[in-house]
């Protein structure tokens, strides 16, 4: 009798698979064949999981950005201060990317797949709704910092959520660009003087 399916292991195997295979060879120069292959199944059973390369390749970006976003808000969501919390959420996000620096490329491809007219709209969309979680998770820190009196009352939660989620993101580019970029060091530095700035004089008495 022929065991089971764990059909969720088997697409998280594809996934992971496809994603290496994505950020090596590109998405234009990569076939369904190569990533059946990579993963070491038929091609017909990638049929049976996503219905054709930009599918898998949507499936890919999502398994991606979850894993680096799951690592960010667990760190996060363990410290008690708000300077704790975005220090947490800065260092495990560059973490993670660090982590999986070999994706990275992945990251590109969902760029040009977000500026192609065949593929615009479904991956912009999902570029946009990614950001819109980030900001939405470094924003209630803030807000959450104004209530408890740890940040300026006159802060734009918003405005320094959005510039914060941008900071990260180039850090991100620049560290692969040059591994030799210090992408820690700096981030936690940008930190620094960022909460200094917003902090109240009970915010400046915590520790980071």
């Amino acid at each position: 009798m022929a065991r089971p399916v764990d059909r969720d292991a088997k697409r998280r195997q594809i996934l992971e698979a496809a994603a290496a295979r994505f950020a090596e060879t590109g998405y234009d120069a990569t076939s369904m064949e190569d990533l059946a292959s990579a993963a070491g199944v038929s091609k017909g059973s990638l049929y049976d999981y996503f219905e054709n390369k930009e599918d898998l390749f949507y499936g890919v970006f999502e398994w991606l950005a979850q894993t680096l976003m799951r690592a960010s808000m667990e760190r996060m969501r363990e410290e008690a201060t708000a300077r704790a919390r975005l220090a947490a959420f800065a260092d495990a996000s560059v973490s993670a990317l660090i982590d999986h620096i070999d994706l990275y490329p992945v990251t590109l491809e969902v760029w040009a797949a977000a500026a192609k007219a065949g593929t615009r709209e479904r991956f912009s969309i999902a570029m946009r709704s990614l950001y819109v979680a980030y900001r939405a998770e470094v924003t209630e820190i803030i807000a959450a910092a104004q209530r408890n009196g740890e940040v300026k009352k006159d802060v734009d939660a918003d405005a320094v959520s959005a510039l914060l989620v941008g900071a990260i993101d180039g850090l991100f580019l620049q560290y692969w660009l040059d591994p030799n970029f210090e992408a820690r060091a700096w981030v936690k530095k940008f930190l620094g003087a960022l909460f200094d700035g917003i902090a109240t004089s009970k915010g400046e008495g915590q520790c980071a």
